[in-house]
């Protein structure tokens, strides 16, 4: 297919020296810079999968590499046992986004939700409150703790028993919710103000609100996993801003550090007090070039008028997903910001993927009839519209040619 583009040799390597975990696309990444990935080909893909809504600010901001260059000639590593300023700065600026809280950092989303349950376990240990609630259809990581948080349980079939201690309900559905709290021994609810990989799944405000107030009401943890909403992605610093909430566990990471690794708990409210000496640590986490990467955009998310022109932009893309609805070529269509799904009728979604791949343009497909496009917060008008007509020719023009 056109748009196929693997060396034979990284193929090869890749083959034999790779745990095969990944459904790899046949394209091998050479470059990047901005909106644009580039194939080793020579040729220049548009990215709406955008690192799974890791490079936010587009490849290679020209802020964050130099951010990034002049912090790896000065200090690397030096490990936890030390102060750095960057991580410090860091820590500030996340604490002051939340409004208030002390940071944790890892390396991932993962590692950030596996910190966010040992301080729900710990929280809750003395009043025997060990439960964790969370939602049928979440996302929380892929390590055993957050797999068992993970409400997919086809995710965790060949690694079964999962933990114990997580209970899930259904999206939207206070009555389950409230049948969770009953037995009194839950030590907090954690969810996704929007379930992202599961197809931007979209969960009320009145439901997150009520989610609140059982824990107000029971003195469980409110913790909220911002890992893929957050940072301005869906229009605001945090999408749980958009609602009024006031979570107690604030999880991020994909974006913060413009394409590192790295992750972050923020422990607000009960929760800032919970651990101390020795209760948890990364050898990595929140090091000295990661942090650099994280001020730099930090700094970029605080530009003003960035959160209209996301909530612009995601308005423009999504009436293109309504043209697909209009035309009987698809059914739901959600979004939050620049976060976006559509549920297709007449196209296997993984279908469109390759199709859109050989016209140059990067789409994600999270289930044979959803796909999910997460542009970078700096894609332009001319692009989203760009991405809008190849699906209306694509799904809709050729669909009625058959």
């Amino acid at each position: 297919m056109v748009g196929d583009s693997v060396s034979a040799y990284v193929k090869e390597l890749d083959d034999r020296y790779v745990l095969p975990t990944y459904r790899r696309q046949p394209l091998e990444i050479v470059g990047a810079e901005g909106t644009e990935v580039v194939g080793s080909d020579g040729r220049r893909y548009l990215d709406f999968v955008n690192g799974l809504s890791v490079s936010n600010f587009g490849h290679c901001h020209p802020a964050v590499v130099e951010a990034v260059r002049e912090q790896v000639g000065r200090l690397i590593h030096c490990s936890n046992l030390y102060y750095t300023a960057p991580q410090a700065e860091v820590a500030r600026r996340l604490s002051q986004m939340a409004g208030g809280g002390r940071v944790f950092f890892g390396n991932s989303g993962a590692e950030a939700n596996e910190a966010a349950i040992k301080i729900a376990r710990k929280h809750g240990r003395d009043k025997g409150k060990m439960v964790v609630v969370t939602l049928e259809g979440s996302f929380h990581g892929r390590t055993m703790a957050t797999l068992s948080a993970t409400g997919q349980p086809d995710k965790m079939i060949d690694f079964a028993p999962a933990l114990q201690t997580f209970r899930h309900v259904a999206i939207d559905d206070e009555a389950a919710l409230t049948d969770a709290f009953r037995k009194g021994d839950v030590a907090a609810l954690l969810l996704e103000p929007v379930a992202g990989e599961s197809g931007v799944q979209l969960i009320s405000e009145s439901f997150l609100r009520f989610g609140q107030s059982l824990c107000r009401d029971t003195g469980a943890l409110f913790m909220v996993d911002e890992v893929q909403t957050g940072l301005g992605r869906c229009g605001a610093a945090f999408a749980y801003q958009r609602f009024g909430l006031e979570p107690d566990v604030i999880t991020v990471a994909k974006s913060l550090a413009g394409g590192l690794p790295i992750g972050a708990v923020i422990a607000r409210n009960e929760a800032e007090g919970v651990l101390g000496l020795g209760d948890h640590g990364s050898t990595f986490g929140g090091g000295p070039v990661v942090a650099a990467a994280a001020l730099a955009v930090l700094n970029l998310i605080a530009a003003d008028g960035l959160f209209e022109t996301v909530e612009t932009l995601g308005a423009r893309l999504e009436s293109w997903l309504h043209e697909l609805t209009l035309a009987g070529a698809a059914g739901d269509v959600r979004r939050l910001g620049l976060m976006a799904a559509v549920d297709l009728n007449s196209k296997d979604a993984h279908a469109v993927v390759d199709a859109a791949r050989a016209e140059g343009i990067l789409l994600n497909a999270t289930s044979s009839d959803t796909l999910r496009m997460l542009p970078a917060l700096i894609v332009s008008e001319e692009e989203i519209d760009r991405v809008g007509r190849f699906l209306i020719r694509y799904v809709v023009e050729e669909s009625e040619k058959s």
